[in-house]
């Protein structure tokens, strides 16, 4: 658990120890073996100021603390905030520079 607190140092929630948001990085992606594997297989690159994006240009979404399992393993859900219609005119004209 104190991995965690090491590697994001983020806002933890008042009933718990973990980070109630999680902003994937280049520098954390390891710790996301989804994320990863999508790293990995090309399916999200990172654009010129180091956000990671997803190819039709969305930003990889903030991970959302939804509750802490029996186990107490925290469970996260990526958050669609940001996210736009890839058929749309901003991610048609998406420019990776």
């Amino acid at each position: 658990m104190s991995i965690l607190k090491n590697i994001f140092g983020l806002k933890k929630s008042k009933e718990n120890e973990f980070p109630e948001r999680i902003i994937i990085t280049n520098e954390n992606i390891d710790s996301w073996p989804k994320f990863d594997q999508l790293y990995k297989n090309g399916k999200i690159k990172e654009d010129s100021k180091g956000r990671l994006r997803y190819l039709h240009g969305a930003p990889v979404g903030e991970l959302l603390l939804v509750r802490i399992d029996k186990n107490g393993k925290p469970l996260y859900k990526e958050s669609a905030s940001e996210w736009f219609d890839p058929e749309s005119k901003k991610a048609i004209e998406f420019i990776w520079t």
